[in-house]
C-alpha cells in the first residue's frame, strides 16, 4: 500500500485504453471532433480523481504509520508473553520436583519412626524384664555361677552376645533419631521452598495476565486504526466509481480492446507463472520448504513460519481490487512449507472448500471454550477428519490453491464452531505470538 495506489493504476489504465480506442477503427463510429472533445473529458476527469486519491494516500500513509508502531509493540509483547510463560512452565516443574521430594521424605520419616517405635517397645520389654526379676542383671553372678569350665566358657559367650545387642540396638536407636531429626529439618525446608515457588508462580501468572490485557488493547488500537482505514478507502472506492460511471459507448470500446488484449494478458501470466515456479523450487532448494516454526509455550502456537502480509480488517482486496474485510492473517513463505496445527484439537474439516483452495479445519476445546482455526490455500493435506491432532504437529503445506495471487498461509480462529468466515470470526494476533 506504500507503493503506487492499486487504484491509481486502475484508473490510468482506464483512461489510457479509452484514448486508444478514440484513434482506433471503432472511432468510424462518430466524428473525430466528438470523440477529441469525449476524450478530452475523460483526461479531466481523471486528473481530478488522481488529485483525490494522492490526498487519500497521504492519510492512508499516515494510518499505517500508527497501525506499523502498534504491530512492532504487539511483536514485544508476544516476546513477553513467551519468555513469562516459559518462566512459568520451569517454576511450574520445579513445584513437581519439590513435591515428589517431600513425598519421599514423608515415606523416609514414616519408616524410622516405625522403627524407632519397635525398639521403644523391644527397650521397654527388656527393662520390664529386669524390673521382675528384682533387679539389675549381674553378668559377673552369671559368669561365677557355672558348674565347670566349659559351662564358664559357654556362659561368657552367652553374656557377651547379650552385651553386643543391647550395645547395637542402642546405637542404631541413636542413629535413627538423629536421621529422623534431619529429616524433618530438610522436610521444612522443602516445604518453605514449595510455599516460595508458589507464591513465585502467583506472580507469574500475574504478570502474564496483565502481559495479555495489553496486548488485547493494543489490538484494539490496531483494530480501531484499521477501521479508519476502511473509511478512508471508500472514500477511494467513491472516486473510483465516478471513472467507472462512463458512457456506455466508452465502456463497450473498452471491453472490446480488453478482448483483444486477452492473448496479451495471458502470455504475461504465464510467464509471471514460470518465473514463480522457478522460485519455487529455488527456495525449496534453499531449504526453505522445511521451515518448521518453533512451538510456543500456552494454549497456541503459529501455524506457519514465513512473513506476516495481510492482518486482520479491511484492505483492497489484490484479486478483486476492492475494499474487503480480511477475517484471519496471511503468512507468506513458499510452496510445501510445513502447517501445523495452532494448538491440540480434532480435524474436523480436510478437504477444498470453495475459494479457499484445499482447507482443513481443526476444532479445539481450551479452558472449557471451543475454536475453530482454520488453514487455507494449501498445497497437500496430510491429516484426516477426526484425527486427533497436537499443537505443532505438522497437517499440511503452504500451497496458493483457490483464489490466490501466490504461495501462503490463510489462518482463521472462530469462537465456537465455523459457519461461514463471518461468523464468530476473531483476530487471531489475540492467541498466536508472530
Amino acid at each position: 500500500m506504500r507503493k503506487q495506489s492499486k487504484w491509481v493504476l486502475r484508473i490510468i489504465a482506464v483512461a489510457t485504453t479509452g484514448a486508444l480506442l478514440l484513434t482506433g477503427p471503432s472511432a468510424l463510429a462518430n466524428s473525430l471532433n466528438d470523440l477529441k472533445s469525449e476524450q478530452k473529458k475523460l483526461e479531466q476527469k481523471k486528473n481530478s480523481i488522481n488529485s483525490n486519491i494522492k490526498e487519500t494516500e497521504g492519510k492512508i500513509n499516515e494510518n499505517e504509520s500508527k497501525i506499523d508502531k502498534i504491530m512492532a509493540q504487539i511483536q514485544a509483547l508476544d516476546s513477553e508473553i513467551i519468555a513469562t510463560e516459559n518462566n512459568i512452565s520451569k517454576v511450574l516443574n520445579a513445584i513437581k520436583l519439590t513435591t515428589t521430594e517431600i513425598e519421599k521424605l514423608h515415606a523416609s520419616i514414616a519408616e524410622l519412626e516405625r522403627k524407632i517405635e519397635e525398639r521403644d517397645k523391644l527397650l521397654k520389654e527388656r527393662i520390664r524384664a529386669v524390673q521382675v526379676s528384682g533387679g539389675s542383671v549381674s553378668y559377673v553372678d552369671v559368669l561365677l555361677g557355672a558348674n565347670s569350665f566349659i559351662d564358664f566358657i559357654d556362659r561368657f559367650s552367652a553374656v557377651n552376645t547379650l552385651m553386643e545387642a543391647d550395645r547395637k540396638i542402642l546405637k542404631e536407636q541413636a542413629d535413627d533419631k538423629k536421621q529422623l531429626e534431619e529429616q524433618k529439618a530438610s522436610l521444612e525446608n522443602k516445604l518453605k521452598e514449595q510455599e516460595e515457588s508458589k507464591n513465585k508462580l502467583v506472580s507469574l501468572k500475574a504478570s502474564l495476565d496483565s502481559q495479555k490485557a495489553s496486548k488485547g488493547d493494543l489490538i484494539d488500537q490496531l483494530e480501531v486504526e484499521q477501521s479508519k482505514l476502511q473509511e478512508q478507502k471508500e472514500v477511494m472506492e467513491t472516486e473510483y466509481e465516478e471513472v467507472l460511471n462512463l458512457s456506455q459507448d466508452v465502456q463497450d470500446k473498452i471491453v472490446s480492446e480488453q478482448k483483444r488484449l486477452e492473448e496479451v494478458a495471458r502470455k504475461i501470466a504465464e510467464e509471471k507463472k514460470r518465473k514463480e515456479e522457478e522460485e519455487r523450487k529455488r527456495q525449496e532448494a534453499a531449504g526453505g520448504s522445511t521451515t518448521i516454526p518453533d512451538v510456543s509455550p500456552g494454549a497456541w502456537t503459529k501455524p506457519a513460519s514465513g512473513r506476516l502480509t495481510s492482518g486482520y480488517g479491511y484492505r483492497v482486496h489484490p484479486i478483486y481490487g476492492t475494499g474487503k474485510m480480511h477475517y484471519g492473517v496471511d503468512f507468506a513463505n513458499s510452496t510445501g512449507t510445513p502447517v501445523v496445527s495452532a494448538a491440540d484439537g480434532v480435524v474436523s474439516y480436510a478437504s477444498p472448500l470453495s475459494t479457499y483452495g484445499n482447507v482443513i479445519m481443526v476444532t479445539h476445546s481450551i479452558d472449557g471454550q471451543t475454536f475453530t482455526s482454520l488453514y487455507a490455500h494449501l498445497s497437500s493435506i496430510k491429516v484426516s477428519v477426526g484425527q486427533v491432532v497436537s499443537k505443532g504437529q505438522l497437517i499440511g503445506a503452504i500451497g496458493t490453491t483457490g483464489n490466490s495471487t501466490g504461495p501462503h498461509l490463510h489462518f482463521e480462529i472462530h469462537v465456537g464452531n465455523w459457519e461461514g468466515m463471518a461468523k464468530n470470526s476473531v483476530n487471531p494476533l489475540r492467541y498466536i505470538s508472530i
